[in-house]
């Protein structure tokens, strides 16, 4: 599946359960954008909690808790749901995710040219 058919599946996913991404005036775009942008972060916070524990474990030896390879499914699952709300930050600004990164990627490819080996 394309990035942009699968953000259209979840979109259309998120309208069918109520999640609009598409509003009348800009106060509710807004308000939305705002909603998704505290979702993101705390998905964020999640995983960044996860590598925290993970830290703690590896740098204290008496610290009970998870190993990198036994935190990895928690961590990809945290990156799902990241994504997710990426998706709708993107359409909600009616833009082309796929673009947008391949925009990016062009602006970097100049930038840190003189870094590549």
């Amino acid at each position: 599946m394309q990035l942009t058919d699968l953000i259209d599946s979840q979109i259309n996913a998120d309208e069918r359960r109520g999640f609009p991404v598409k509003f009348g005036t800009d106060a509710e775009r807004l308000d939305q954008l705002l909603r998704d942008l505290v979702g993101l972060t705390s998905e964020v916070g999640e995983f960044a909690d996860s590598l925290k524990k993970v830290g703690l474990a590896i740098s204290n030896p008496g610290y009970n808790g998870v190993s990198l390879s036994e935190a990895t499914p928690q961590l990809r699952s945290e990156l799902a749901d990241i994504s997710i709300y990426v998706f709708r930050l993107i359409s909600i600004l009616d833009g082309n995710l796929e673009s947008e990164i391949l925009r990016k990627m062009a602006i970097n490819q100049e930038r840190y040219k003189h870094l590549e080996r």
